[in-house]
């Protein structure tokens, strides 16, 4: 098994129809966002367990886990097309933040715990 530790992408949302949104009281709509952030968080707490119990029984089976080292990771990202920034011009083309989404995205991965292996917002022309 191959330790890459890529990155990933979060798909741990709950999402709503814009107008069933909008006709919610404030009172409703806060109480939904303030679940969802729970439910988010304890699907990726349940995620981490079984990731890490699967990778346990892997090796206790006579599995090997191969580490990439930093050099490999970088290397590895940069060899990949530029999906980010090509994903946010489509937002853009269509009217929506797709830039401003992938910067404020990436400025949240770099104030936590995570860090981009390269600048995906290299390509961005807005």
């Amino acid at each position: 098994m191959l330790e890459a530790d890529l990155g990933a992408v979060n798909t741990k949302t709950v999402t709503a129809n814009a107008d069933f949104w909008g006709g919610l009281p404030d009172e409703v709509k806060g109480a939904i966002e303030e679940v969802a952030v729970a439910y988010r968080d304890h699907l990726a707490e349940l995620a981490m367990e079984r990731a890490s119990e699967a990778r346990e029984a892997y090796v206790a089976g006579g599995g090997t886990i191969v580490k990439m080292t930093e050099d490999q990771r970088a290397a590895w990202a940069a060899s990949l097309p530029d999906i980010a920034s090509e994903w946010a011009a489509g937002l853009d083309e269509d009217g929506k933040p797709g830039s401003d989404m992938l910067r404020a995205y990436l400025d949240k991965l770099g104030a936590g715990e995570g860090n981009a292996l390269r600048d995906w917002t290299a390509g961005l022309s807005k």
